[in-house]
Protein backbone atom coordinates (compact mmCIF):
# COMPACT_ATOMS: atom_id res chain seq x y z
CA UNK A 1 0.00 0.00 0.00
CA UNK A 2 1.36 3.42 -1.01
CA UNK A 3 1.92 5.71 2.31
CA UNK A 4 0.21 8.71 2.30
CA UNK A 5 1.67 12.08 3.33
CA UNK A 6 0.33 14.98 5.55
CA UNK A 7 1.76 18.44 4.25
CA UNK A 8 0.56 21.53 5.54
CA UNK A 9 -1.64 23.85 3.34
CA UNK A 10 0.01 26.07 1.43
CA UNK A 11 -2.39 28.97 2.90
CA UNK A 12 -0.74 28.16 6.08
CA UNK A 13 3.11 28.58 4.32
CA UNK A 14 1.63 31.91 3.15
CA UNK A 15 0.58 33.29 6.64
CA UNK A 16 3.82 32.42 7.84
CA UNK A 17 6.20 34.57 5.43
CA UNK A 18 3.66 37.49 5.98
CA UNK A 19 3.97 37.23 9.48
CA UNK A 20 7.87 37.25 8.72
CA UNK A 21 7.57 39.87 6.56
CA UNK A 22 5.96 42.15 8.44
CA UNK A 23 8.14 41.56 11.44
CA UNK A 24 11.17 42.18 9.01
CA UNK A 25 9.52 45.76 8.13
CA UNK A 26 8.80 46.67 11.55
CA UNK A 27 12.43 45.61 12.69
CA UNK A 28 13.80 47.82 9.76
CA UNK A 29 11.68 50.82 10.25
CA UNK A 30 12.81 50.77 14.18
CA UNK A 31 16.48 50.49 13.02
CA UNK A 32 15.48 53.35 10.69
CA UNK A 33 14.05 55.63 13.22
CA UNK A 34 17.11 55.30 15.20
CA UNK A 35 19.18 55.89 12.71
CA UNK A 36 17.56 59.11 11.98
CA UNK A 37 17.52 60.11 15.45
CA UNK A 38 21.24 59.73 15.54
CA UNK A 39 21.93 61.40 12.62
CA UNK A 40 19.92 64.55 13.93
CA UNK A 41 21.70 64.36 16.84
CA UNK A 42 18.55 63.35 18.86
CA UNK A 43 19.25 62.03 22.37
CA UNK A 44 23.32 62.77 22.01
CA UNK A 45 23.40 64.44 25.51
CA UNK A 46 21.39 61.40 27.02
CA UNK A 47 23.56 58.69 25.40
CA UNK A 48 26.92 59.87 25.09
CA UNK A 49 29.70 58.04 26.95
CA UNK A 50 31.36 60.49 29.40
CA UNK A 51 34.91 58.93 28.15
CA UNK A 52 33.67 59.04 24.29
CA UNK A 53 35.56 60.61 21.70
CA UNK A 54 34.21 63.46 20.61
CA UNK A 55 34.80 65.46 16.98
CA UNK A 56 34.28 69.49 16.73
CA UNK A 57 32.00 70.64 14.19
CA UNK A 58 31.97 73.43 11.75
CA UNK A 59 33.23 76.73 12.88
CA UNK A 60 30.56 78.98 13.63
CA UNK A 61 29.87 82.30 12.66
CA UNK A 62 31.68 84.78 15.25
CA UNK A 63 29.32 87.16 16.57
CA UNK A 64 30.63 90.58 16.36
CA UNK A 65 31.54 91.61 20.26
CA UNK A 66 34.78 93.56 19.49
CA UNK A 67 35.35 96.54 17.95
CA UNK A 68 39.22 98.01 16.65
CA UNK A 69 40.30 101.39 17.37
CA UNK A 70 40.32 101.94 13.45
CA UNK A 71 36.45 101.17 13.22
CA UNK A 72 35.67 103.51 16.30
CA UNK A 73 37.22 106.69 15.18
CA UNK A 74 35.74 106.48 12.34
CA UNK A 75 32.17 106.35 13.98
CA UNK A 76 32.73 108.64 17.19
CA UNK A 77 30.42 111.14 15.66
CA UNK A 78 27.39 108.07 15.18
CA UNK A 79 24.09 108.85 16.90
CA UNK A 80 24.07 105.11 17.61
CA UNK A 81 27.41 104.10 19.46
CA UNK A 82 28.47 104.84 22.75
CA UNK A 83 31.46 103.91 24.72
CA UNK A 84 31.44 103.17 28.69
CA UNK A 85 34.62 103.65 30.66
CA UNK A 86 34.88 100.96 33.22
CA UNK A 87 38.51 102.45 34.62
CA UNK A 88 38.36 104.41 38.11
CA UNK A 89 36.94 107.80 37.55
CA UNK A 90 40.74 109.26 38.22
CA UNK A 91 42.08 107.47 35.53
CA UNK A 92 38.80 108.23 32.98
CA UNK A 93 39.04 112.07 34.20
CA UNK A 94 42.34 111.86 33.73
CA UNK A 95 42.10 110.99 29.59
CA UNK A 96 39.15 109.16 27.96
CA UNK A 97 37.91 107.96 24.67
CA UNK A 98 36.19 111.14 23.49
CA UNK A 99 32.58 111.04 24.25
CA UNK A 100 32.44 108.55 26.39
CA UNK A 101 30.45 108.41 29.58
CA UNK A 102 31.89 106.87 33.23
CA UNK A 103 30.87 103.46 34.51
CA UNK A 104 33.18 103.25 37.26
CA UNK A 105 34.24 99.33 38.69
CA UNK A 106 32.40 99.82 41.83
CA UNK A 107 29.03 100.29 40.18
CA UNK A 108 29.50 96.71 38.09
CA UNK A 109 28.16 94.41 40.94
CA UNK A 110 30.67 91.99 42.29
CA UNK A 111 27.89 89.35 41.69
CA UNK A 112 24.53 89.39 40.54
CA UNK A 113 21.35 87.46 41.64
CA UNK A 114 17.95 87.30 40.07
CA UNK A 115 16.77 89.89 42.81
CA UNK A 116 19.68 92.32 41.78
CA UNK A 117 18.68 91.39 38.03
CA UNK A 118 15.26 93.26 38.24
CA UNK A 119 17.14 96.61 39.20
CA UNK A 120 19.69 96.34 36.25
CA UNK A 121 16.74 98.22 34.36
CA UNK A 122 16.49 101.52 36.92
CA UNK A 123 20.70 101.46 37.46
CA UNK A 124 21.25 101.57 33.37
CA UNK A 125 18.90 103.92 32.73
CA UNK A 126 19.98 106.31 35.62
CA UNK A 127 23.49 106.65 33.30
CA UNK A 128 21.63 107.74 30.24
CA UNK A 129 21.41 104.17 28.57
CA UNK A 130 18.30 103.40 26.50
CA UNK A 131 19.61 99.75 25.36
CA UNK A 132 19.24 100.80 21.65
CA UNK A 133 22.73 101.71 21.27
CA UNK A 134 26.01 100.03 20.03
CA UNK A 135 27.19 100.05 23.89
CA UNK A 136 31.16 99.58 23.52
CA UNK A 137 33.03 98.35 26.78
CA UNK A 138 36.25 100.26 27.44
CA UNK A 139 39.12 98.93 29.39
CA UNK A 140 42.45 100.19 30.12
CA UNK A 141 43.74 96.78 27.98
CA UNK A 142 42.20 93.76 26.15
CA UNK A 143 42.11 91.84 28.96
CA UNK A 144 40.23 94.45 31.55
CA UNK A 145 37.86 92.11 33.50
CA UNK A 146 35.99 95.31 34.31
CA UNK A 147 34.98 95.82 30.86
CA UNK A 148 34.32 92.15 30.55
CA UNK A 149 32.29 92.50 33.42
CA UNK A 150 30.20 95.36 31.94
CA UNK A 151 29.73 93.11 28.77
CA UNK A 152 28.17 90.54 30.71
CA UNK A 153 25.94 92.82 32.98
CA UNK A 154 24.68 94.50 29.84
CA UNK A 155 23.95 91.30 27.76
CA UNK A 156 22.38 89.78 30.99
CA UNK A 157 20.24 93.58 31.18
CA UNK A 158 18.91 92.17 27.45
CA UNK A 159 20.94 94.09 25.38
CA UNK A 160 21.87 92.79 22.03
CA UNK A 161 23.93 94.98 20.73
CA UNK A 162 27.28 94.89 22.86
CA UNK A 163 30.62 95.02 22.20
CA UNK A 164 34.37 95.16 24.06
CA UNK A 165 37.22 97.76 22.82
CA UNK A 166 40.14 95.79 21.89
CA UNK A 167 43.32 97.15 23.08
CA UNK A 168 41.13 99.47 25.13
CA UNK A 169 42.69 103.08 26.20
CA UNK A 170 45.95 101.93 26.00
CA UNK A 171 45.66 100.94 22.16
CA UNK A 172 44.03 104.11 21.66
CA UNK A 173 46.76 106.38 22.35
CA UNK A 174 48.75 103.70 20.54
CA UNK A 175 47.57 104.94 17.04
CA UNK A 176 48.35 107.81 18.14
CA UNK A 177 44.59 109.28 19.06
CA UNK A 178 44.05 111.82 21.01
CA UNK A 179 41.99 111.73 24.97
CA UNK A 180 39.63 113.64 26.70
CA UNK A 181 39.23 114.76 29.77
CA UNK A 182 35.46 116.24 30.06
CA UNK A 183 33.26 114.21 32.61
CA UNK A 184 30.33 113.49 29.61
CA UNK A 185 27.03 112.87 31.29
CA UNK A 186 23.76 112.07 29.71
CA UNK A 187 20.28 112.42 30.41
CA UNK A 188 18.04 109.93 32.33
CA UNK A 189 16.72 107.04 29.70
CA UNK A 190 14.81 104.83 30.56
CA UNK A 191 15.76 101.13 29.51
CA UNK A 192 13.86 99.14 26.85
CA UNK A 193 15.54 96.04 26.91
CA UNK A 194 13.77 92.90 28.48
CA UNK A 195 17.13 90.66 30.85
CA UNK A 196 17.94 87.57 30.30
CA UNK A 197 18.12 85.47 33.67
CA UNK A 198 19.25 82.41 31.55
CA UNK A 199 22.95 84.09 31.39
CA UNK A 200 22.60 83.36 35.12
CA UNK A 201 23.53 80.70 36.76
CA UNK A 202 22.79 80.26 40.59
CA UNK A 203 24.59 77.73 43.24
CA UNK A 204 21.48 75.77 42.91
CA UNK A 205 21.85 75.35 39.30
CA UNK A 206 25.43 74.71 39.06
CA UNK A 207 24.65 71.54 41.86
CA UNK A 208 21.77 70.04 40.02
CA UNK A 209 24.07 70.38 36.36
CA UNK A 210 27.15 69.45 37.49
CA UNK A 211 28.01 65.72 35.98
CA UNK A 212 24.78 66.00 33.60
CA UNK A 213 25.03 64.83 30.18
CA UNK A 214 25.59 67.97 27.74
CA UNK A 215 26.88 70.09 30.48
CA UNK A 216 30.61 71.46 30.93
CA UNK A 217 31.46 73.51 34.03
CA UNK A 218 34.72 75.73 33.24
CA UNK A 219 36.70 76.80 36.47
CA UNK A 220 38.62 80.08 35.12
CA UNK A 221 40.37 80.69 38.08
CA UNK A 222 43.95 78.52 36.93
CA UNK A 223 44.95 75.15 36.95
CA UNK A 224 46.75 75.76 40.49
CA UNK A 225 42.97 76.66 42.02
CA UNK A 226 41.42 73.88 40.35
CA UNK A 227 44.10 71.65 41.43
CA UNK A 228 43.91 72.53 45.29
CA UNK A 229 46.75 72.82 47.73
CA UNK A 230 48.21 69.74 49.26
CA UNK A 231 45.50 69.96 52.69
CA UNK A 232 46.36 69.14 56.05
CA UNK A 233 47.31 65.90 57.14
CA UNK A 234 44.30 65.85 59.71
CA UNK A 235 41.22 64.59 57.97
CA UNK A 236 39.15 65.99 60.67
CA UNK A 237 40.60 69.38 59.76
CA UNK A 238 39.76 69.47 56.06
CA UNK A 239 40.07 72.66 54.02
CA UNK A 240 37.74 73.61 51.03
CA UNK A 241 39.81 73.42 48.19
CA UNK A 242 39.68 72.32 44.92
CA UNK A 243 37.21 72.56 42.56
CA UNK A 244 33.45 71.67 41.37
CA UNK A 245 33.13 67.77 40.71
CA UNK A 246 33.25 67.65 36.83
CA UNK A 247 34.56 71.49 36.17
CA UNK A 248 37.71 71.61 34.01
CA UNK A 249 40.25 74.25 34.29
CA UNK A 250 41.11 76.37 31.56
CA UNK A 251 44.00 78.99 30.72
CA UNK A 252 42.04 82.26 29.31
CA UNK A 253 45.26 83.91 28.63
CA UNK A 254 46.07 81.68 25.54
CA UNK A 255 43.04 83.84 24.02
CA UNK A 256 45.73 86.61 23.65
CA UNK A 257 48.48 87.81 21.54
CA UNK A 258 51.58 88.90 22.73
CA UNK A 259 50.95 92.13 22.75
CA UNK A 260 47.41 91.99 24.61
CA UNK A 261 45.37 92.06 22.16
CA UNK A 262 42.16 89.21 20.96
CA UNK A 263 43.75 86.51 19.29
CA UNK A 264 41.34 86.34 15.77
CA UNK A 265 37.97 84.17 16.94
CA UNK A 266 38.88 81.39 14.90
CA UNK A 267 42.07 80.56 17.08
CA UNK A 268 40.12 80.90 20.37
CA UNK A 269 37.47 78.62 18.82
CA UNK A 270 40.25 76.04 17.73
CA UNK A 271 42.43 76.48 21.03
CA UNK A 272 38.65 76.15 23.28
CA UNK A 273 37.98 72.70 21.02
CA UNK A 274 40.64 70.96 22.27
CA UNK A 275 39.80 71.38 25.89
CA UNK A 276 38.53 68.06 27.76
CA UNK A 277 39.73 65.69 30.40
CA UNK A 278 42.51 64.19 27.34
CA UNK A 279 43.13 64.90 24.00
CA UNK A 280 41.19 61.83 22.68
CA UNK A 281 38.38 63.02 24.53
CA UNK A 282 37.42 66.67 23.75
CA UNK A 283 34.62 69.07 25.06
CA UNK A 284 31.14 69.07 22.65
CA UNK A 285 31.24 72.86 21.97
CA UNK A 286 27.30 71.94 21.18
CA UNK A 287 27.07 71.37 25.31
CA UNK A 288 26.09 74.27 27.45
CA UNK A 289 28.67 75.70 29.53
CA UNK A 290 28.21 77.36 32.89
CA UNK A 291 31.91 79.53 34.13
CA UNK A 292 33.23 80.50 36.74
CA UNK A 293 35.83 82.57 38.94
CA UNK A 294 36.78 83.01 42.17
CA UNK A 295 33.69 85.14 43.20
CA UNK A 296 33.78 87.60 45.94
CA UNK A 297 35.79 87.75 48.10
CA UNK A 298 38.57 86.28 45.53
CA UNK A 299 42.48 86.44 46.28
CA UNK A 300 43.17 88.90 43.97
CA UNK A 301 41.69 92.71 44.16
CA UNK A 302 39.89 92.44 41.02
CA UNK A 303 39.78 88.47 40.85
CA UNK A 304 35.78 88.75 40.61
CA UNK A 305 35.92 89.56 37.16
CA UNK A 306 37.64 86.28 36.08
CA UNK A 307 34.48 84.21 35.44
CA UNK A 308 33.12 87.20 33.17
CA UNK A 309 36.44 87.59 31.28
CA UNK A 310 35.66 83.81 30.74
CA UNK A 311 32.05 84.26 29.91
CA UNK A 312 33.22 87.07 26.93
CA UNK A 313 36.30 85.34 25.94
CA UNK A 314 34.11 82.25 25.36
CA UNK A 315 31.00 84.13 23.35
CA UNK A 316 33.80 85.61 21.64
CA UNK A 317 35.13 82.75 20.31
CA UNK A 318 31.89 81.31 19.00
CA UNK A 319 29.94 79.37 21.90
CA UNK A 320 26.14 79.74 21.51
CA UNK A 321 25.26 78.45 24.90
CA UNK A 322 27.04 79.76 27.96
CA UNK A 323 26.18 81.19 31.54
CA UNK A 324 28.13 82.68 34.26
CA UNK A 325 27.97 81.47 37.54
CA UNK A 326 29.14 85.28 38.94
CA UNK A 327 29.29 84.27 42.92
CA UNK A 328 31.59 81.57 41.84
CA UNK A 329 34.08 79.23 43.70
CA UNK A 330 33.80 81.50 47.36
CA UNK A 331 29.81 81.04 46.89
CA UNK A 332 30.55 77.06 46.23
CA UNK A 333 32.88 76.59 48.88
CA UNK A 334 31.43 78.35 51.32
CA UNK A 335 28.46 76.13 51.79
CA UNK A 336 29.40 73.02 53.80
CA UNK A 337 27.30 71.16 52.08
CA UNK A 338 28.21 71.20 48.55
CA UNK A 339 31.00 68.55 47.02
CA UNK A 340 34.53 69.68 46.15
CA UNK A 341 37.17 67.15 44.04
CA UNK A 342 40.80 68.12 44.71
CA UNK A 343 43.58 66.70 43.58
CA UNK A 344 45.83 64.90 45.57
CA UNK A 345 49.58 64.29 45.08
CA UNK A 346 51.35 59.94 45.32
CA UNK A 347 53.62 61.16 48.02
CA UNK A 348 50.57 62.77 49.89
CA UNK A 349 48.93 59.85 49.40
CA UNK A 350 51.79 57.20 50.39
CA UNK A 351 51.85 59.28 53.65
CA UNK A 352 48.58 58.89 54.09
CA UNK A 353 48.39 55.25 53.39
CA UNK A 354 51.14 54.84 56.03
CA UNK A 355 49.11 56.57 58.60
CA UNK A 356 46.11 54.12 58.17
CA UNK A 357 47.99 50.58 58.11
CA UNK A 358 46.25 48.05 59.66
CA UNK A 359 48.47 46.40 62.21
CA UNK A 360 47.07 42.57 61.41
CA UNK A 361 46.46 43.40 57.95
CA UNK A 362 48.40 45.58 56.34
CA UNK A 363 46.61 45.55 53.06
CA UNK A 364 43.20 45.83 54.51
CA UNK A 365 41.10 49.23 53.29
CA UNK A 366 42.57 52.13 55.47
CA UNK A 367 39.97 53.09 58.02
CA UNK A 368 39.90 56.90 57.67
CA UNK A 369 38.95 57.21 53.51
CA UNK A 370 37.01 55.07 50.90
CA UNK A 371 39.56 54.45 48.29
CA UNK A 372 38.78 52.78 44.74
CA UNK A 373 40.76 51.30 42.25
CA UNK A 374 38.71 52.18 38.75
CA UNK A 375 40.58 50.69 36.56
CA UNK A 376 39.49 47.04 35.15
CA UNK A 377 38.99 44.09 38.09
CA UNK A 378 41.29 42.15 36.07
CA UNK A 379 43.87 44.90 36.45
CA UNK A 380 42.97 45.40 39.60
CA UNK A 381 43.99 41.62 40.32
CA UNK A 382 47.17 41.42 38.49
CA UNK A 383 48.11 44.83 41.09
CA UNK A 384 47.41 47.53 42.55
CA UNK A 385 47.58 49.84 45.32
CA UNK A 386 47.51 48.64 48.42
CA UNK A 387 44.17 49.67 50.51
CA UNK A 388 42.22 50.16 47.14
CA UNK A 389 39.33 48.26 46.90
CA UNK A 390 38.42 47.70 42.98
CA UNK A 391 35.12 49.27 41.66
CA UNK A 392 35.20 49.34 38.15
CA UNK A 393 34.04 52.88 36.73
CA UNK A 394 31.37 51.71 34.43
CA UNK A 395 29.43 50.54 37.26
CA UNK A 396 30.91 52.99 40.23
CA UNK A 397 27.51 54.62 41.27
CA UNK A 398 25.14 51.29 40.84
CA UNK A 399 27.54 49.27 43.18
CA UNK A 400 28.93 51.84 45.25
CA UNK A 401 26.66 51.02 48.09
CA UNK A 402 27.89 47.44 48.18
CA UNK A 403 31.24 48.69 48.11
CA UNK A 404 31.15 50.61 51.55
CA UNK A 405 28.52 48.12 53.56
CA UNK A 406 31.07 45.84 53.11
CA UNK A 407 34.14 47.94 53.07
CA UNK A 408 32.98 50.59 55.20
CA UNK A 409 29.71 50.09 57.14
CA UNK A 410 30.17 52.88 59.46
CA UNK A 411 31.30 55.61 56.85
CA UNK A 412 29.98 58.95 57.25
CA UNK A 413 29.83 60.60 53.69
CA UNK A 414 29.71 64.53 54.67
CA UNK A 415 33.20 63.71 56.57
CA UNK A 416 34.72 60.79 55.21
CA UNK A 417 36.64 61.80 51.71
CA UNK A 418 36.09 59.01 49.08
CA UNK A 419 39.48 59.04 46.62
CA UNK A 420 39.85 57.13 43.13
CA UNK A 421 42.73 56.39 40.93
CA UNK A 422 43.53 54.85 37.61
CA UNK A 423 46.13 54.35 35.48
CA UNK A 424 47.16 57.83 34.93
CA UNK A 425 46.32 61.25 34.05
CA UNK A 426 45.56 60.63 30.40
CA UNK A 427 42.67 58.07 31.94
CA UNK A 428 39.51 59.91 32.33
CA UNK A 429 37.90 57.50 34.71
CA UNK A 430 39.03 59.12 37.54
CA UNK A 431 36.91 62.09 37.11
CA UNK A 432 33.53 60.50 36.10
CA UNK A 433 33.48 58.60 39.40
CA UNK A 434 34.94 60.96 41.37
CA UNK A 435 31.75 62.74 39.78
CA UNK A 436 29.70 60.01 40.87
CA UNK A 437 30.80 60.06 44.27
CA UNK A 438 29.74 63.26 44.69
CA UNK A 439 26.64 63.13 43.27
CA UNK A 440 26.36 59.63 45.32
CA UNK A 441 26.42 62.14 48.48
CA UNK A 442 30.19 62.04 49.19
CA UNK A 443 31.21 65.95 50.09
CA UNK A 444 35.46 65.63 49.98
CA UNK A 445 36.74 63.65 46.84
CA UNK A 446 40.20 63.29 46.05
CA UNK A 447 41.28 62.60 43.01
CA UNK A 448 44.88 60.32 42.58
CA UNK A 449 45.33 62.11 39.10
CA UNK A 450 48.78 60.59 38.51
CA UNK A 451 47.40 57.07 39.07
CA UNK A 452 49.65 54.19 38.36
CA UNK A 453 52.30 56.09 36.16
CA UNK A 454 53.20 58.61 39.28
CA UNK A 455 52.85 55.70 41.89
CA UNK A 456 55.71 53.91 40.00
CA UNK A 457 57.24 57.44 39.55
CA UNK A 458 57.49 57.98 43.10
CA UNK A 459 58.68 54.09 44.19
CA UNK A 460 55.27 53.28 44.85
CA UNK A 461 54.42 49.62 45.38
CA UNK A 462 51.66 47.57 44.13
CA UNK A 463 50.09 44.46 45.81
CA UNK A 464 48.31 41.39 44.41
CA UNK A 465 45.04 40.94 45.19
CA UNK A 466 44.42 38.27 48.19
Amino acid sequence: MKRSTVRPSRGRHAVRRAGGRRALVLLATVLLGLALAAMSGVGHAETRSPWSRVEPGPEPEYPDVTVTDNWLSRRLDARDVLVIDVRPVASYLAGHVPGAVSFPPELVPEVVSLRELARLPDVLGDLGLSGRELLICCGEVSYSREAAGLFWLLEVAGADRVAVLDGGVVGWCAGGRELASEDVRRPQATWVREPNPELLATREYVRRSFGEPGVEIIDARGLEAWRGPVGSEDWGSLVRVGHIPHALPFDFTTFFAPDGRFLPPSETWSSFAKLGPRPANPIDLCDEFVVHGWGRGGTDSDAWGDGTLAYFLLRRAGIAGVRLYSKGWSDWAGDPYLPIVRIVGGEELRHRLGKSRRWLRPSAPPGDFAFFDVRHPSDHKRSHIRGSVTLRSDYFADSLDVRLDHHWPDIDRATTPAVTYCYGERCIRSRATSTAAAREGFIYIERFHGGLDEWHSIGGKLVRAE
